[in-house]
């Protein structure tokens, strides 16, 4: 009796394991079939023959959202570096100390026998021009509209500019580059792409600005004030390296921040 219990518990433990390999098999060949079709319909939409229907309800949608996934593949390591460097992309030799392996920038040079310092942090429009720069050779190794885009269709584009608007919470990064793709007497044209980035560089700039005026005024900015002014919505922490203070200021709850140096004097 025991032994047919067991048998009879083999078996049914032999049918539920055969059972669940069949439902994981045709669970994935639904899958693998779904990944199939969407590929296959993405390409007819996105790659395939250019029709005077779909330049009617498309345009340049599809080469618009190409350009916005490299805006986004690119930009925003050029948005976190120009914040953790204190406004500089580039950062020449004596201009900054090394934190961790980031070259932080001196924002305020020390000057002798006085407790105050002389200021050397950008404008927003000296930011956004080495962010233009910068995006934009990087767009150039990603941008290829010739893939493709345009079967059946002719299309015309010019050279590649970038112009970044730095705003208090999000940027702006427009890509001008005209393009035009034509088939017969119907035409769709566009010169410029613009995306969005939610980056606080311009909230952090002004949190900057005010830390360095008081420094090259009265030589000490007090942050626990300041962040009272504000009602908690900036975090700044000030740390002496000696003989530097060091000035790294966020939004709260964003992890993105700005920092900067102080330079000292040694006793």
């Amino acid at each position: 009796m025991q032994k047919k219990r067991r048998e009879n518990i083999l078996n049914f433990e032999g049918k539920s394991r055969r059972g669940q390999a069949t439902t994981f098999i045709v669970l994935g060949l639904v899958i693998v079939a779904v990944v199939v079709l969407l590929s296959y319909a993405r390409s007819q939409f996105l790659f395939g023959p250019v029709s005077i229907d779909k330049l009617n309800q498309v345009g340049l949608e599809p080469i618009s959202d190409h350009i916005e996934e490299c805006v986004d593949d690119i930009a925003p390591e050029y948005f976190e570096r120009i914040g953790l460097q204190g406004g500089y992309l580039s950062t020449p030799e004596d201009t900054f100390r090394n934190v961790g392996g980031v070259s932080v920038s001196y924002l305020c040079y020390n000057m002798e026998n006085v407790p105050v310092c002389y200021n050397r942090y950008l404008t927003l429009s000296e930011m956004e021009l080495q962010l233009s720069q910068a995006i934009k050779q990087g767009l150039s190794s990603c941008i290829n509209v010739n893939k493709g885009f345009a079967r059946g269709a002719t299309l015309t584009k010019g050279n590649i500019d970038v112009e970044v608007d730095i705003g208090d919470y999000q940027s702006i990064v427009s890509v001008i580059m005209p393009i035009k793709i034509q088939k017969g007497d119907l035409s769709v044209e566009e010169n410029d792409f613009s995306t969005t980035l939610k980056v606080p560089l311009g909230a952090l700039y002004t949190v900057s600005r005010d830390i360095i005026e008081l420094e090259t005024t009265i030589g000490e900015f007090d942050q626990l004030a300041y962040m009272l002014l504000h009602k908690g919505q900036f975090v700044i922490d000030k740390k002496r390296p000696y003989p530097d203070k060091l000035y790294i200021s966020k939004i709260k709850d964003d992890d993105y921040i700005f920092q900067f140096f102080v330079q000292g004097e040694p006793a």
